[in-house]
């Protein structure tokens, strides 16, 4: 697929309109916004979406899965995207998650020739960490001031703890990362030193 769907795109059956539509397949696949997968895509929606805050126009960007970063900022740094909840979609409303994102280096995949690079690393510039703090599933995952964002160049990991694969909330902030809301979050991708 190279161009955005809008959800109105109709699936067909024998040359007819079957009656469903790609926006039917999204309600039913992706409402789940709390699931982990739902909820990662989301935050990269969210990191890319500070940064464009006029829509761009139809055809021009989309997710790709096998980039070895999540997000391109327009002054081109590569932003890897971690995103954590203290709630979880399949655990009781009184237990909360511990707070813990993954950093470990990875070996990128090349499209182009359709191969795996040879040597692991973090394959960006930096990472922003997206966290949703609300405490309670009555807290919609779309009300942005329930999430805070941490942006840290990957320099910081790659020299403070270069073969580290996670890292807990507590030692992030110990890494002092720049923290911000979703207001503020494109400035400073944009103003982090690297």
């Amino acid at each position: 697929m190279e161009h955005q769907l809008t959800g109105n795109e109709e699936f067909t059956l024998h040359g007819k309109v079957a009656g469903i539509t790609v926006l039917d397949f999204w309600r039913w696949a992706f409402s789940d916004l709390i699931d982990n997968t739902q909820r990662g895509v989301m935050a990269e929606f969210l990191v890319y979406s500070s940064l464009n805050r006029t829509p761009p126009p139809p055809d021009t960007q989309m997710r790709e899965n096998w980039l070895p970063f999540d997000v391109t900022s327009p002054s081109g740094r590569r932003i890897e995207v971690k995103s954590a909840a203290y709630i979880q979609a399949w655990t009781p409303e009184n237990i909360f998650a511990q707070i813990r994102f993954d950093i470990g280096k990875k070996l990128a995949w090349d499209n182009a020739t359709a191969t795996s690079a040879t040597v692991a690393k973090r394959n960006c510039d930096l990472y922003v960490f997206c966290l949703f703090t609300a405490k309670t599933k009555d807290v919609s995952l779309l009300d942005l001031d329930y999430w805070d964002f941490y942006v840290l160049p990957t320099s910081v990991l790659d020299e403070k703890v270069p073969d580290q694969k996670g890292i807990s909330l507590s030692s992030l902030l110990k890494l002092e990362p720049v923290k911000t809301d979703y207001a503020g979050l494109g400035a400073v991708i944009e103003s982090i030193k690297l």
